[in-house]
């Protein structure tokens, strides 16, 4: 795990001294890999490339990158390959200097190119420079794992980890991507390439880009999801798939010359990964619980806590307290150079705080598997509510129309409003990862000017843009919660999950790995029928069953909590002061906002509306975000 930045100066314009840029581009990400870092270039051909260490595999200096091959290629790479001692055979013709992944996958580049894709299993953003075809090569994981962005001006591209090494480069001005923030109100992420900044974008995952000297000559998708025909096969079968599956995704991701550990919620997912690991482990798994002072209607350390005596696990746990949570906010802005508005950041924060502490460099988490296997309740409120969506979409347009209008009138946030709504505009039902403003709801604190430069405009297209993407993938089931779990990972486990996990991990230079993530895991995953993931109203019915093998009942069963925070007990008086105080600057700095309409929400949350809490917690971190990264 580590930072990557990166300049191709392909146009040989007056760009300045390359090296300095670069090694302050790396200072910038440091907390990525504060164990190592360096610096290689080429400027007779325009390339820079800087990188700063994280040690997990071959912690000897023979690891260093930039590492170069005797070909003269090379490589700077952030992440883990797990399986690179299985295809290290493929090129073993080769002498090998270290033991490292890294090494691996340049030999692998130089007898495959673009091809090697198809044998890594792991999490990555890597550059490659081929000094033969004066050729940039960069790709990043399937899942979206590893961050990776770039742009391209005035003949000049530039890549990083993160976009504050991108914004410390002459020329590259901050700019707001206006289409991005309004679609951030909807869904409080933001989905590739965007990302906030006007000429600055993220990679997909699952591609691959090439530059040369004409600009960016490729950029490719060379991975989709792989859905195979399960209908035939029975629960039994389906369970010991399962387990094996997941138990495989673990192993691989134990791959590390430093100590793994594992967050531990007692929830299902996260047991199921300590109990895996407790298995394969000739030494107690540590493991990392956190909870909220005096707050027992958040606390999941019980829980935790049993799991750890079950597999005999080497326990440590960390009480937030309302002082931690007023010194962390303001620091989310800094963390999150790309937005991300999600109070589950501050307890994960924590928790990669104390394992770094405790000095456990990789740690493994039980993040994604509520989206590939229907997890959440509110998966089965929307399956309940879906034949009639599917009738009323066959209704005439202006009798969906005056339905809808007439049913807004009485309840515009219930599931069944946002069902007529969508239904009469040709809408898909499920949106998944839309958790904040509904479109109807942000025109009420937009700024006139603003609001009609976006008169046109509805988040929906950024759904409808997965809904092709759904529809294009052959042999993909026909289902709605199968179109509901597609949607979850490749919208929310990778914009929303897996990015703020690397974000916070790193933070705190430590490295996150998520079994439930494996790519193969997932194609299996997301090809188990509907009827064995929600079954006699059991969210992820066929994963519990699964783990029967080595989870209690009551672990299994219990009432899902996730990462809660006692954001309104403890953060409303802190919100709403920094809110109400900068309201009127900010307003008139940024052209955004309309004062009155932000006021409005405001006062909901000190009348003590619950609901709006969360409303509030997004203004906030625009507010710092806006100052922070627009000076506004």
């Amino acid at each position: 795990m580590c930072g990557i930045n990166g300049i191709y100066n392909f146009s040989n314009v007056a760009l300045g001294d390359g090296e300095a840029f670069v090694k302050k581009m790396n200072a910038c990400v440091r907390h990525r890999g504060p164990d190592d870092n360096g610096l290689w270039k080429d400027p007779s051909a325009g390339i820079y490339l800087g990188h700063q260490r994280l040690s997990i595999i071959d912690l000897s200096p023979a690891g260093h990158q930039p590492m170069i091959s005797e070909k003269g290629n090379a490589i700077i790479f952030n992440g883990e390959i797990y399986n690179y001692k299985e295809i290290k055979d493929r090129v073993k013709e080769n002498k090998f200097k270290s033991n490292s992944d890294t090494e691996v996958l340049l030999f692998l580049y130089e007898k495959f190119g673009t091809d090697c894709l198809k044998f890594l299993n792991g999490m990555y953003a890597f550059a490659i420079w081929n000094h033969e075809k004066q050729e940039l090569f960069l790709a990043k994981d399937r899942a979206g794992k590893k961050p990776l962005y770039y742009t391209l001006q005035s003949g000049i591209f530039a890549f990083a980890s993160e976009i504050k090494s991108l914004l410390t480069l002459p020329r590259i001005k901050a700019e707001l991507d206006e289409k991005a923030f309004y679609h951030f109100l909807t869904f409080n992420m933001l989905p590739p390439p965007a990302t906030m900044f006007k000429n600055i974008f993220k990679i997909h995952p699952g591609h691959f880009m090439e530059v040369n000297k004409t600009g960016i000559k490729n950029y490719k998708k060379y991975w989709e999801i792989e859905y195979r025909d399960l209908h035939d096969e029975d629960l039994q079968s389906i369970e010991k798939t399962t387990y094996d599956a997941l138990q495989k995704s673990v192993s691989y991701r134990m791959v590390a010359d430093v100590p793994v550990g594992a967050f531990l919620s007692g929830g299902v997912d996260s047991s199921a990964v300590v109990g895996m690991m407790s298995q394969m482990s000739n030494y107690p798994v540590k493991t990392y619980s956190i909870g909220f002072e005096d707050q027992p209607h958040y606390d999941e350390l019980e829980h935790a806590q049993k799991v750890s005596r079950l597999f005999k696990t080497d326990h440590y746990e960390k009480i937030v307290s309302p002082a931690d949570m007023k010194n962390f906010l303001p620091n989310m802005a800094e963390i999150f150079d790309e937005p991300i508005a999600d109070s589950a950041c501050i307890p994960i924060y924590f928790i990669s705080q104390l394992a770094r502490e405790k000095n456990t460099i990789v740690v493994l988490t039980g993040d994604g598997s509520d989206e590939i296997f229907a997890g959440y309740r509110n998966y089965a409120k929307y399956l309940k509510y879906y034949p009639v969506f599917h009738a009323y979409s066959k209704a005439p347009v202006f009798l969906k129309k005056l339905i809808a209008g007439s049913y807004n009138i009485f309840d515009d946030a219930s599931p069944g409003g946002e069902m007529f709504h969508r239904a009469a505009n040709g809408q898909e039902f499920f949106w998944g990862g839309a958790r904040s403003f509904k479109e109807s709801i942000k025109r009420n604190f937009l700024s006139k000017s603003f609001a009609e430069k976006s008169r046109g405009w509805n988040s929906y297209e950024v759904i409808l843009e997965y809904k092709k993407m759904f529809d294009a993938i052959p042999n993909h089931p026909e289902g709605d919660i199968d179109w509901m779990c597609f949607l979850g990972y490749k919208f929310t486990d990778t914009n929303r999950y897996l990015y703020r996990a690397d974000r916070l991990g790193m933070a705190n230079s430590i490295e996150l790995r998520a079994p439930f993530m494996d790519y193969e895991f997932v194609n299996f995953a997301l090809s188990v029928p509907g009827k064995f993931k929600m079954m006699n109203n059991e969210p992820k019915y066929i994963l519990k069953k699964a783990l029967e093998k080595i989870l209690p009942a009551d672990i299994l069963y219990r009432k899902k909590m996730g990462f809660n925070v006692p954001l309104r007990e403890w953060g409303k008086e802190i919100m709403t002061d920094y809110v109400d105080s900068h309201m009127h600057s900010f307003c008139i700095n940024t052209n955004l906002f309309n004062e009155q309409g932000l006021r409005s929400l405001l006062n909901r949350v000190k009348q003590g509306k619950e609901n709006s809490t969360n409303d509030l917690f997004t203004i906030y971190f625009l507010m710092a975000w806006f100052k922070k990264w627009m000076n506004a």
